[in-house]
């Protein structure tokens, strides 16, 4: 090797180290992370209190009553707002080295310091309101939480009066929250005291009027107020009494409840009470009518939407309606019928739930059927079916109306055929048909238009990529970007200004390896979007959008079995396990929605699945 050749290797070697050098230089920038210690607090508030303890550098002191606390600024400033405002503006406080606390005891300021240097607190029964009202005159608010705390801790209706008269005084919100809370979570046993019968007709009403309240029947609840009704008669001829029974809804009772209910003396007895009975009567003969009007009479008690399971039934198992309480991780069974369903597609308007499907009374005879479930008194209804007898059809609802898209008859021939329901007047009419026939199509509602996609086309019998609009308004149609993947069978979810596309069977012939990617279209950018796989040509599930997530009811996630619900988060393209459905919940044996169910319901708890 030439000397040349070798300072060539050599220069190239320093090149490539200082490259390297600087590519490790660069990586260590680039990837540069904050790192938080675990302990740096709790020993940072340790270092603290043992300067105190010794005398070391405290640089302020505080006395109340006489008895003097040498402290740190810095921890005064940094924990309550009084000193902060203190030290840090032009009160001739901020510029001496000491000061007379006035209104606040030795007692109170001892365990307020005592916290500002341990983040602890030794609370009792006897110095509770001393220390609150100190950390109240100081605003520390971080010992008032403290105090909060420990007051709901020992909160309970005979100890209540005392408890209550600090959290007033003291604006402790958190308190009179919780308060609010156990009453509404325990009225019955709550109206056993005299703080019930003591209540304020105002209280009363924000109680009974709250959504919230436990009550395993509406007319119990009339009973109970009957004895706040003894103990403050003047509310009668007042007419508080008939602003209290205003929120009653008497339209959860039954019909032989309100005739019990119109013969009460409170009834008699309060001009202008029975209105509301009348009212109560009304919605029951409007329900078989058609659809009643939904005000506060009618509307059930309850804490959070219900997940509502309807099982389509079969030769060997019955028709099932079942909710789920997340409360009790129970299913509760709400409805049952004998006869089983095929191709059930549901919504619901007023919470009300509208199944339409087929019915096989055996023999091959098929029948259209429509059916409203009311959760109010767990009864269903017959109503006018479709006007043509459908299969694999779409179904969605927008304000008063049912919309019905397309499907295939008995026959198999594909229809472009489109029906309304409208609720009020129990009819259905015809719409302008579909661009072109399809069945097994996904339709969702999103602002003020029907989307629809996908679906076998009439044309070639195959799967379709199609994305249209439909105005319910203006009754047209408006075609849109297409899909990136053609599919039957699949379902639509609108969440979060995004139209999300979920399993589906694709074309024949597409080389998918038994999955297809859910993808989403963007209302603002017009553009479709792909994430993960879900299975294929397995078992295609239904959706929802409840409490903010979206559920996935069947086997759609690689690891889920048919009788389980799992959660799918768009933000994170991840999925995760949520119930287990008592019985199997595919495409073909169950489908869902979410109402508002009252588990306390005396009908309802009875009823565990």
């Amino acid at each position: 090797m030439s000397l040349s050749s070798a300072g060539s290797v050599c220069c190239g070697e320093i090149k490539f180290s200082l490259s390297k050098s600087l590519n490790t230089k660069n990586d260590i920038m680039t990837n540069n992370q904050r790192s938080k210690s675990k302990t740096y607090g709790d020993t940072l508030i340790q270092q603290f209190r043992s300067l105190r303890d010794k005398d070391e550098l405290c640089d302020f002191q505080v006395s109340a009553d006489g008895r003097i606390f040498k402290v740190h600024k810095a921890m005064l400033a940094a924990t309550s707002d009084y000193f902060r405002v203190m030290f840090s503006g032009t009160m001739a406080e901020s510029k001496q080295d000491m000061i007379d606390l006035k209104g606040v005891s030795a007692e109170g300021l001892f365990h307020i310091i005592e916290f500002i240097y341990s983040g602890e607190i030794a609370l009792t029964l006897l110095n509770l309101q001393e220390v609150v009202h100190t950390a109240s005159h100081l605003q520390v608010m971080s010992a008032l939480d403290l105090c909060s705390s420990y007051i709901k801790s020992l909160l309970t209706f005979e100890n209540a009066k005392d408890f209550l008269s600090i959290a007033n005084t003291y604006s402790l919100y958190e308190v009179l929250k919780h308060w609010h809370n156990l009453i509404l979570s325990n009225f019955y046993d709550f109206a056993k005291t005299k703080l019930f019968v003591e209540l304020d007709s105002s209280d009363l009403i924000d109680y009974i009027s709250d959504d919230k309240l436990r009550t395993s029947s509406e007319n119990k609840l009339f009973k109970i107020l009957d004895i706040w009704f003894r103990s403050n008669p003047s509310s009668i001829a007042s007419g508080v009494a008939l602003r209290v029974l205003n929120h009653i809804r008497f339209g959860l009772m039954t019909e032989l409840e309100l005739s019990t209910v119109q013969e009460s003396e409170v009834i008699k007895r309060c001009v202008g009470s029975i209105q509301n009975v009348l009212k109560g009567f009304k919605f029951h003969t409007d329900c078989r009518k058609g659809h009643p009007v939904i005000d506060e009479s009618c509307i059930i008690r309850h804490s959070r939407p219900a997940l509502i399971l309807v099982h389509y039934g079969s030769s060997h198992q019955p028709f099932q309606i079942t909710s789920y309480d997340p409360r009790t991780e129970q299913f509760y069974s709400l409805f049952s019928d004998l006869n089983g369903s095929r191709d059930c597609r549901i919504n619901v308007i007023d919470n009300f739930t509208y199944i339409c499907s087929i019915v096989d009374f055996g023999g091959g005879t098929l029948m259209s059927s429509t059916f409203r479930f009311d959760p109010r008194h767990l009864v269903g209804q017959d109503l006018p079916p479709m006007r043509k007898l459908r299969l694999d059809f779409a179904l969605v609802a927008d304000k008063e109306c049912l919309y019905v898209f397309g499907g295939s008859n008995e026959q198999y021939a594909i229809l472009d055929s489109v029906e309304c329901f409208n609720v009020k007047t129990n009819t259905w009419s015809d719409l302008p048909p579909l661009p072109s026939a399809v069945h097994s199509l996904a339709a969702e509602v999103y602002g003020d238009k029907i989307y629809l996609s996908g679906g076998v086309s009439s044309h070639d019998r195959q799967a379709t990529n199609t994305f249209i609009s439909y105005s319910p308004g203006s009754r047209k149609y408006d075609s849109m970007r297409g899909m990136f993947y053609a599919r039957r069978v699949h379902e639509m979810v609108a969440f979060k200004g995004k139209m999300y596309v979920f399993g589906g069977i694709p074309r024949r012939g597409v080389p998918l390896h038994g999955q297809i990617p859910i993808e989403y279209y963007d209302f603002e950018t017009n553009q479709w979007n792909m994430l993960s796989s879900t299975l294929s040509g397995r078992s295609i599930g239904h959706y929802i959008v409840f409490e903010n997530e979206i559920l996935s009811l069947g086997h759609e996630h690689q690891n889920a079995k048919e009788n389980e619900i799992w959660v799918y988060n768009p933000d994170c393209d991840s999925w995760k396990n949520y119930a287990k459905a008592p019985q199997r919940a595919n495409l073909t044996s169950a489908i869902c929605c979410q109402m508002q169910v009252n588990f306390d319901d005396e009908k309802v708890v009875k009823k565990v699945f």
